[in-house]
Order: C-alpha cells, then sequence, then structure tokens
C-alpha cells in the first residue's frame, strides 16, 4: 500500500478537522457530529480521533477507542445545510483527552461520493445572524 510523506495511505483522502481541548485537566468525549451533503449508497464512512502532531494529525497514532464506523444507511445527508441533518458517531466508551492539547476528528471512506459541509470562521450560521466564532487559544 502506498503512502505519501505524512504517513496517510494514497488514494484513500481523509478529512479532518483540528480542535483545541483548553480545559487543564482535560474532558471526554462522546460522540462526534458531523454534517454530510452526500453519501455512497453502499460503503460505510470511518471517524477517529487523533493527536496533532506538527500541526498535522498523527499518521500512525489513533486515540484508542474512538475509531468508529458507521454504515451508509446510517448517514443522514442534505444537500442543503440550513435541513440541519446530523450524523452522529458515537463511541462505545467517553473517551479521554489530555487537557491544553491540540486534536482532531478525521473521517475516512472508500469512496468519493461522501461530501462533508464545513464551517468558516466568522461567517454566519446558515439559515441566521448568528456568527460562527472560533475560540483562539
Amino acid at each position: 500500500m502506498a503512502r505519501n510523506s505524512l504517513g496517510y495511505q494514497l488514494n484513500k483522502q481523509p478529512i479532518a478537522q483540528s480542535f483545541y481541548v483548553d480545559e487543564p485537566s482535560g474532558c471526554y468525549v462522546t460522540k462526534v457530529e458531523a454534517f454530510f451533503k452526500s453519501k455512497s449508497t453502499a460503503d460505510p464512512v470511518m471517524l477517529q480521533l487523533r493527536p496533532m502532531i506538527n500541526g498535522f494529525p498523527s499518521s500512525n497514532v489513533i486515540i484508542p477507542g474512538s475509531e468508529t464506523v458507521i454504515p451508509a444507511s446510517a448517514v443522514q445527508y442534505s444537500t442543503n445545510a440550513a435541513a440541519n441533518k446530523k450524523t452522529r458517531f458515537e463511541f462505545d466508551e467517553p473517551i479521554f483527552l489530555s487537557g491544553q492539547r491540540d486534536y482532531a476528528f478525521v473521517i475516512a471512506t472508500n469512496t468519493s461520493n461522501y461530501e462533508l459541509f464545513g464551517a468558516q470562521g466568522d461567517t454566519f450560521v446558515i439559515g441566521s445572524t448568528e456568527k460562527i466564532q472560533f475560540r483562539s487559544r
């Protein structure tokens, strides 16, 4: 299996979103919700939590217990982001994340049929006058 210079498998393009746990004592994560714009009719989709290393999600370290796979039939999607259709990735048990560290959730699949909506800081939440705000450290 061919890999790029960061250790990721070629032709399997994950998408990742980094986040920072600012609580000094850490926190527990029980689920991650994602908003899909399109999906596969057959292929599952996987989510993992990974530590960030030098500004990138680790290519070989997955937080224990954080890998969860859901079938295509469980993926909620809408071409309209305002429809608020969430796909929930739930962990079998709460995952502890140490405080004051960067992490990423990584979503991957073996097909290009999945599309996700993304958010950009300082823009408006779809269908509202509320601005998306990201906390800086």
